[in-house]
């Protein structure tokens, strides 16, 4: 779930579905992820999607980054829209940020 508080977005994993077992993913000022929505507007363009293993690799190959570990679930793609994205990844107990662009 992707969640801003106080000008400040977080990705929060519910790992059971309770509140009480979560992990908080790449807290970012909100004012980073502010970009012109068209007629002069300017609107919050974070934006969260899963990926899977497959789109992961092809992500690495394309832009780079850090190379993936084994893929054998899916991950969590953070996206500045239609500008540039990273993917959150869960391997042995820890989350690794694998960064590259769209």
């Amino acid at each position: 779930m992707l969640c801003s508080v106080d000008r400040v977005s977080i990705i929060l994993v519910y790992w059971t579905g309770r509140a009480d077992s979560v992990a908080e993913l790449g807290s970012t000022p909100d004012k980073h992820y502010l970009q012109g929505v068209g007629d002069s507007k300017i609107g919050f363009s974070r934006a969260i999607n899963v990926v899977d293993g497959r789109d992961i690799r092809r992500h690495y190959e394309w832009y780079g980054g850090r190379k993936p570990p084994p893929l054998d679930h899916e991950g969590i793609d953070d996206a500045f829209v239609e500008k540039a994205s990273s993917v959150w990844y869960w391997y042995e107990g820890k989350w690794l940020q694998l960064t590259g662009a769209d």
